[in-house]
């Protein structure tokens, strides 16, 4: 009878000791994963952080590079606008001016030329103004890391005992 109960006790205590050896292990095993899981976590944050920055440091030089060439388009035109006005005065007063018809057509000649030449002159100023680049695409943040399931215990069979 003494080593009946002595086995009893030792299967009970192996088979509780073992069940709760377990669950320490897949609570040490969840500590671990949630540390690492809050690892990544980090760095998933400073990753989409910087691409955020690096995306509006973008954004930042495109629009200011965008700026710059329609600025320079725009004295460029402003001054195409103003050359032409003044040849075409130019043209005008020589025409005015001429005695005979064949002076009229030499004024118109030169005139023409000169427009051509400022023509020539706006086309090579626009030609070299760089290109814009193409608008920089926003980042797609990258999934989040999942969080690690948080272990249950195993739930213990309870025994009914019955009244008499």
């Amino acid at each position: 009878m003494k080593k009946r109960i002595a086995i009893s006790a030792i299967t009970f205590a192996a088979l509780f000791a073992s069940s709760n050896n377990a669950f320490a292990d897949l609570q040490s095993d969840y500590q671990i994963a949630l540390q690492q899981y809050k690892t990544a976590l980090a760095n998933w944050n400073a990753t989409n952080k910087a691409d955020q920055d690096n995306y509006k440091q973008a954004i930042k030089a495109w629009n200011e590079a965008k700026k710059n060439a329609e600025l320079a388009r725009k004295e460029i035109a402003d001054k195409f606008k103003a050359d032409a006005e003044a040849i075409k005065a130019r043209t005008v007063l020589a025409v005015a001016n001429a005695i005979n018809a064949k002076d009229k057509k030499a004024a118109n000649a030169a005139g023409k030329i000169e427009m051509d030449a400022a023509i020539l002159a706006r086309n090579t100023a626009l030609a070299g103004i760089a290109d814009i680049q193409v608008k920089p695409t926003k980042p797609v943040a990258s999934p989040m890391p999942t969080a690690p399931v948080k272990p249950t215990p195993t739930a213990k069979p309870k025994t009914k005992t019955k009244a008499k």
